[in-house]
């Protein structure tokens, strides 16, 4: 496990994931005394940041849209989500799960993508881990734990410095009472982000529970300890390839697999053939995941197409004609899975009944999915000829 992310792994179908509204287009320590970076407000024992939170339409990623709110609020204007979900490759990313859990949505479901975006963000971070594979800590080594991650949160927020955490999916702590032991909380899967919450009065994947992780930004990386976005953006390009590529991927924990890139498509496809011709039902669980997942496709590649054009301008020759040759899909492909509909989600209405989605609303998704394998195909030759010229 590395130390710099939270690597939140959903495993297999006992993963939800419930996708609401639609949107437009690591190093470990204490933390340190630096200067305040927002405003706190305090009221009684209750000390808090004022963050917006975010739902899932605006951010699909729920890790990359929490570490994009706390750059935000640090008034960092250098790192987007864009490049978090670019440099992670997970906006050049398709992937299924084999039952088709939602979790194949999650970055670090499948194919990873997590390992670059704490790379390119310009702090240290401290994780708190208690993963539930972990070995398990005594109960003595368990209080000492939660007292020293509890007050890691207070200073975090006395510094107006918001703190990451989650399990499944991932929101921030953005205030505390009791000296740090309850939390003051956003989160996108409660009540779609909408309005804070103490932590220990939510339920699902926003509270309730002692979170898998809890990251607390530290300070500010120096100079020549920050990655270089070069190497970053050669490794997001290299990783975009190989995914597109890849072999299916198992889960350990449960022997579930997931389907990456041209795969995955093949493996979509040939699901809806099965339903089409009745060798298989469309259970609420197939709409539900296939929803996400092609949600996902839709809202990454949407951004990866002006990220990459602005990532061309740094090169030239065929290096940069190729790279705007792969935006040029990218924004081709939006708009063959976008046509006619104003949400994704249109295409996955679900009456509530035994095999009750639309066959014409199948018999779309599946035309969109084959126009988008074959965008997906092109970017993907025109990445790796960029990278090769870039070499």
């Amino acid at each position: 496990m590395e130390p710099h992310l939270l690597a939140l792994v959903a495993t297999g179908a006992a993963a939800v994931a419930i996708i609401v509204g639609c949107a437009s287009p690591t190093t470990s320590g204490p933390a340190t005394d630096a200067p305040r970076q927002h405003p706190v407000h305090r009221d009684g024992d209750k000390v808090w940041i004022e963050v917006p939170g975010f739902n899932p339409g605006t951010y699909a990623s729920s890790q990359h849209g929490s570490q994009a709110r706390i750059l935000q609020t640090l008034g960092e204007t250098s790192v987007t989500y864009d490049d978090l979900i670019c440099y992670d490759a997970f906006a050049f990313r398709t992937n299924v799960h084999e039952q088709f859990c939602p979790s194949a949505g999650h970055p670090a479901c499948g194919y990873r993508c997590i390992t670059r975006a704490s790379k390119v963000i310009p702090w240290n971070m401290a994780l708190y881990s208690a993963l539930p594979w972990d070995k398990p800590r005594s109960d003595e080594q368990t209080i000492t734990f939660q007292a020293q991650t509890c007050a890691a949160i207070k200073a975090s927020i006395d510094r107006g410095v918001p703190v990451h955490y989650g399990s499944e999916e991932e929101g921030l702590i953005i205030g505390y009472a009791d000296a740090g032991r309850r939390w003051w909380c956003v989160h996108p899967y409660h009540n779609n982000g909408k309005e804070a919450f103490w932590h220990d009065e939510a339920k699902g994947f926003a509270g309730d529970k002692w979170p898998w992780a809890v990251v607390v930004w530290t300070e500010p990386k120096p100079p020549d300890e920050r990655a270089d976005e070069r190497d970053l953006l050669v490794a997001a390009l290299k990783q975009a390839v190989d995914m597109w590529h890849s072999d299916k991927r198992h889960d350990p924990r449960d022997g579930h697999g997931y389907y990456c890139g041209d795969r995955a498509y093949a493996f979509w496809i040939e699901r809806l053939d099965e339903i089409e011709a009745s060798r298989a039902v469309a259970s609420k669980g197939d709409v539900h995941g296939m929803g996400w997942c092609f949600d996902v496709i839709v809202h990454g590649r949407r951004r990866a197409a002006p990220w990459l054009r602005r990532q061309a301008a740094q090169f030239e020759g065929d290096a940069r004609a190729q790279l705007l040759v792969a935006a040029d899909h990218y924004d081709q492909l939006v708009q063959a899975c976008m046509a006619d509909v104003n949400c994704p989600w249109d295409l996955f209405q679900w009456s509530g009944e035994a095999d009750a989605w639309p066959a014409d609303l199948r018999r779309k998704l599946r035309r969109r999915l084959e126009a988008a394998r074959q965008h997906d195909a092109a970017a993907i030759a025109a990445i790796e000829g960029a990278v090769h010229a870039i070499h």
